[in-house]
């Protein structure tokens, strides 16, 4: 499994989000793989289940819209090309490469006594500073991804002295008061990331 891993990883299907962990600096326990293919991600879902009744010419297809979870799957391709894009994305947040030590999902499991989980798209870790970036495609963003963020904000698990920067990359419709509330340090649209 580990050699089918590495290879996968080698001809850039799959990446390795290996982070660190916030609260010591040292890396983190466990080695997330996550699928870098957007194209391989819906291959998945949506073809090979149908397959023998794509080639047998049974299958007919509606519109996307009606797959099961497509929006699900659309925000999860949506972050992945995000997190494809680190190297534009700290130009764009004002962030040196050179000072971030990790750059990479991050997760925990909550459990009832020692703390609360959180789920953060990308997490950008220097010596003296996280950044959280929420990441958020949808038709209407509101006030809510403020919210959202800070609770995650809350619950992130961070060393004393280390302070917290907010980011949002977004694709959708940010309504006036994401921006006027002034909580987030850099908003950046997608086609901004692009270079559109």
């Amino acid at each position: 499994m580990s050699d089918a891993l590495e290879q996968l990883v080698e001809a850039g299907m799959v990446a390795v989000d290996e982070g660190k962990n916030p609260m010591t600096g040292e890396d983190a326990r466990v080695r997330r793989y996550r699928l870098k293919d957007n194209y391989s991600r819906f291959y998945l879902k949506y073809v090979e289940p149908e397959k023998v009744a794509i080639d047998s010419g049974a299958y007919m297809p509606g519109s996307l819209e009606q797959l099961d979870g497509w929006q699900s799957v659309l925000g999860l391709a949506f972050e992945n090309m995000v997190v494809n894009n680190i190297p534009v994305l700290l130009g764009l947040l004002g962030m040196s490469s050179s000072l971030v030590i990790s750059a990479a999902p991050f997760r925990r499991s909550g459990s009832r006594k020692a703390h609360d989980g959180v789920q953060v798209d990308l997490l950008l870790q220097t010596r003296r500073s996280v950044c959280l970036v929420e990441i958020k495609r949808k038709r209407e963003i509101g006030r809510e991804v403020i919210d959202d963020v800070v609770e995650k904000v809350r619950r992130l698990p961070r060393r004393n002295g280390i302070s917290v920067r907010t980011a949002l990359v977004y694709e959708g419709h940010l309504a006036p008061i994401v921006e006027a509330d002034g909580y987030f340090d850099a908003i950046v649209p997608f086609r901004t990331l692009l270079g559109l």
